[in-house]
């Protein structure tokens, strides 16, 4: 397998995100979802409010965290098979660098606290935080960590744009599953910048462990805040998690003295 990845980096590459939208697709066919096209034609027991232990069942047997578990198990074995723990930079702490770059990210992940949390008790969070922990450890360890690994040695930008274009594709076709395309449109947009500035702090702090943090404390939040009260503040967000995230990683890559202090 090592030699079919050197040979052809980019070609592993888009095999690999084929295959993981193959594990989704079986995934949504395992775990079906019926949308409702009107709420009242539920069953009237549909329309009761939801306890925290049954919130908690639906945001952990859904088909998205089926994938994103089976996801984890793929980059687990790959790492195994090839080999590339420390490569893929699952290192110790004393191995990282440049941590006060994760400022930026940390503070817009506080700020969409702003408009308070919606939680209703702790078995709901704890399946949130579940879910948020698999997807960072998954998507992170296979595309700022396997992926990251095999396209790196054709440099760092080339690196850090393919990795976050794969990503965004397996992102669009998994969200095309849950529902309409120009939805999963809307949702891909802030994951494509986010994986963009991900894949910089990657390189940046010689380590995925940052990186998979920031991603995990986004997911987190991201589930259990509700919208900003003031509008500038909801405004100031959303430009922050598109071209804000984007334009941060450009700056953590943006020049080549700059680069060769990453890993």
């Amino acid at each position: 397998m090592k030699s079919f990845i050197t040979r052809h980096p980019l070609i592993f590459s888009l095999l690999l995100t084929l295959a993981l939208f193959v594990l989704a697709f079986v995934s949504r066919i395992i775990l079906p979802e019926s949308p409702v096209s009107n709420v009242a034609d539920l069953p009237p027991e549909f329309k009761l409010p939801l306890s925290d232990q049954q919130r908690a069942l639906y945001a952990i047997i859904s088909f998205e965290t089926l994938f994103r578990v089976v996801a984890a198990l793929v980059a687990i074995v790959l790492l195994i098979q090839l080999g590339w723990w420390r490569q893929a930079g699952f290192n110790r702490p004393s191995r990282w660098r440049n941590l006060h770059l994760l400022w930026f990210p940390l503070l817009i992940g506080v700020l969409t606290f702003s408009g308070g949390v919606q939680a209703s008790g702790p078995v709901f969070l704890a399946s949130v935080l579940f879910g948020a922990l698999v997807t960072a450890f998954a998507e992170e360890a296979l595309y700022r960590g396997v992926i990251w690994q095999v396209l790196v040695c054709t440099g760092v930008m080339r690196a850090v744009f393919m990795t976050s274009l794969l990503y965004s594709a397996l992102y669009f076709g998994v969200s095309v599953l849950v529902g309409p395309w120009p939805e999963a449109v809307v949702l891909t947009i802030p994951a494509t910048c986010g994986a963009f500035m991900y894949a910089a702090l990657r390189w940046r702090t010689a380590s995925v462990w940052p990186a998979m943090l920031v991603h995990a404390v986004f997911g987190f939040a991201g589930a259990i805040s509700t919208p900003g009260a003031v509008p500038y503040l909801v405004l100031l967000l959303a430009i922050a998690s598109t071209l804000g995230f984007v334009g941060y990683g450009m700056f953590l890559l943006r020049n080549p003295r700059v680069r060769a202090d990453g890993a």
